[in-house]
């Protein structure tokens, strides 16, 4: 039997998506104010850090980087 294959670095998983919503709705309940400034710079790192990632994976599509189609002149 052969087990999936890991995604790849790049690829966002549901996990990624869903452990930035809890860590949001945490800070919410818990007050911005309270939370370090480590933390808080933390969370809007991860926060603009995902998004990107998410478009960077659909604006290439599946293929590997090394396999992308490059238009020719």
């Amino acid at each position: 039997m052969t087990t999936p294959a890991d995604p790849p670095a790049d690829r966002v998983t549901s996990s990624e998506i869903s452990s930035l919503i809890t860590w949001m709705r945490r800070l919410s309940d818990t007050g911005a104010s309270r939370a370090g400034p480590a933390e808080l710079a933390a969370f809007q790192h991860a926060k603009q850090a995902l998004p990107a990632r998410i478009a960077g994976h659909t604006t290439h599509g599946d293929q590997p980087s090394d396999q992308q189609e490059h238009p020719r002149d």
